[in-house]
C-alpha cells in the first residue's frame, strides 16, 4: 500500500476514538457502564442492567422516549465490552461501540471506539453529532461518585 492510499483511507475513516482517565478503579467504572441506575447519571436511563447477549434500550433524559438501542455482544468484566448500537437517525443500521478499560496510575483509562458509521458526505452530520455526544457523555464520567 502506498502512502497516498494510506492517507486516503485514513481521511475517509469515520471511526470515533476517545479515551478518558478516571480517578476510579476499573470495577467502579464498569458499574457505570453496565448498571441501569448508574448509566442514567452520565449517559441515558436504561431499561435494565447491561449484560452479554442481552438487548438493551437507553431512554431520553427529557421525555423517556427510546434514544439508542442494540445488544451487548460481548462483556468481559472489568476489561472490555462491545455493543451493537443504533439511534433513530440511523434508521436501524447497527454500528459497533467498544469499551476498553485499563489500569492507569491512580485510576482507570477508559477508551471508546465507535465504528461502522457512515463514511460519506451525507452521513457526516451524524458522525459529528455522535462525536460531540460521546465527548460530553465521557466528560460526565469525571463526576462519578
Amino acid at each position: 500500500m502506498t502512502l497516498d492510499a494510506t492517507m486516503t483511507e485514513l481521511s475517509q475513516d469515520t471511526t470515533i476514538r476517545k479515551s478518558v482517565f478516571l480517578a476510579a478503579p476499573k470495577t467502579r467504572v464498569w458499574d457505570f457502564l453496565t448498571k441501569a441506575d448508574l448509566l442514567k447519571e452520565w449517559f441515558h436511563p436504561a431499561d435494565a442492567d447491561l449484560a452479554a447477549g442481552e438487548e438493551y434500550t437507553l431512554l431520553s433524559q427529557k421525555d423517556g422516549d427510546r434514544m439508542c438501542w442494540g445488544k451487548v455482544v460481548e462483556a468481559r468484566p472489568h476489561d472490555y465490552m462491545k455493543w451493537d448500537f443504533t439511534v433513530g437517525p440511523m434508521q436501524g443500521q447497527m454500528t459497533s461501540v467498544t469499551w476498553e478499560l485499563s489500569d492507569a496510575p491512580g485510576g482507570t483509562r477508559l477508551t471508546l471506539i465507535h465504528s461502522g458509521l457512515p463514511a460519506n458526505a451525507d452521513g457526516f452530520g451524524l458522525v459529528l453529532a455522535l462525536d460531540k455526544g460521546w465527548h460530553g457523555f465521557l466528560l460526565n464520567l469525571h463526576d462519578m461518585q
